[in-house]
């Protein structure tokens, strides 16, 4: 890693690693961490990109939602409010019977 430097960071889901890795593998060959991370991705990848990315949207379009929490719900899919609640409570978030109801909805619409 030396020589090359942070230009962007942001929050994205195990299916838009899995997608950015599928393309650099077509360019080259990955590196071990790559192929590592593209492993894993494979394997616990559970939504298409474009379902991940419209739950992550869905999701942060709710009050008090942060692109952190939105991916791990992407990631983890949660099926019931206490699996909802132990990602929330990583940073401290409540959210009101209305907004569980309403994310688990997204998610169960999302796995359609």
């Amino acid at each position: 890693m030396i020589g090359k430097k942070i230009i962007e960071a942001s929050n994205v889901t195990v299916s838009d690693v899995k997608n950015i890795l599928t393309k650099r593998k077509k360019e080259g060959e990955l590196s071990y961490e790559q192929k590592l991370s593209y492993d894993y991705s494979a394997e616990f990848g559970r939504l298409a990109v474009t379902r991940a990315r419209e739950l992550v949207d869905g999701l942060m379009k709710m009050e008090g939602m942060d692109d952190w929490t939105a991916v791990q719900i992407a990631d983890n899919l949660p099926t019931d409010k206490d699996d909802l609640t132990v990602i929330l409570e990583k940073r401290r978030k409540t959210l009101s019977d209305a907004d569980v109801k309403k994310t688990l909805d997204l998610v169960a619409k999302a796995q359609q």
